[in-house]
């Protein structure tokens, strides 16, 4: 399922940027605000301020509108992780403790990528722009890995692997968390656990 802009038809205007961008804000704000079943498509074109058929040239389901809403989310968030790496030179277990920090605190706060992490509302998305942005995070901490490793600081044979696991646990975690549980406790917990796992023994 394509979530980036659609190609227009023969014949067809251009589509909007700027309204495909104005219908994502609105289905994101309703999508967070009450279940997916409940989040008509007649709503989201009403609050995008469209008819409901110029939504149809945008989206061709709720599904897709949907997976389109996680993809811009999760995109920013790999976006926000590497803007973040780029002002913090600073050693590996520090740059690791941002990643961290980024991944709890903004799956933490977005509510929709966390129907996401469900999975229980349509399918986990598994085409080749999920999988090329999915890359582009394992691939950020997969560098901060091998640097970690290469300075002595970090003990990992596979940190293809490890990189891979890490957003995993940390999905768990924000999931699976006891309900009363601070996210800052969830942060701190994450960040221990996975530095101390990585830490070269003496």
């Amino acid at each position: 399922m394509n979530t980036h802009t659609k190609e227009t038809r023969p014949g067809q205007k251009p589509l909007s940027e700027e309204k495909r961008s104005r219908i994502l804000d609105s289905a994101a704000k309703l999508f967070a605000s009450r279940p997916f079943h409940k989040v008509l498509l007649s709503d989201v074109a009403a609050a995008a301020a469209v008819g409901k058929g110029t939504l149809y040239l945008y989206f061709e389901s709720k599904d897709e509108l949907y997976l389109s809403v996680l993809f811009r989310s999760f995109a920013n968030l790999v976006a926000r992780v590497r803007e973040k790496l780029a002002e913090d030179e600073g050693e590996p277990e520090q740059r690791l403790s941002c990643v961290i920090r980024e991944l709890v605190y903004r799956l933490h706060g977005n509510a929709v990528i966390k129907e996401l992490l469900r999975g229980a509302v349509v399918g986990y998305p598994n085409n080749g722009e999920w999988e090329e942005k999915r890359g582009e995070l394992h691939k950020l901490i997969e560098a901060i890995l091998r640097r970690g490793v290469e300075k002595g600081v970090f003990q990992d044979a596979h940190p293809e692997f490890t990189a891979r696991y890490i957003p995993g646990m940390i999905r768990a975690a924000i999931l699976f968390k006891p309900e009363a549980t601070n996210v800052d406790v969830v942060f701190e917990h994450a960040r221990n656990f996975i530095l101390s796992s990585l830490r070269k023994r003496s």
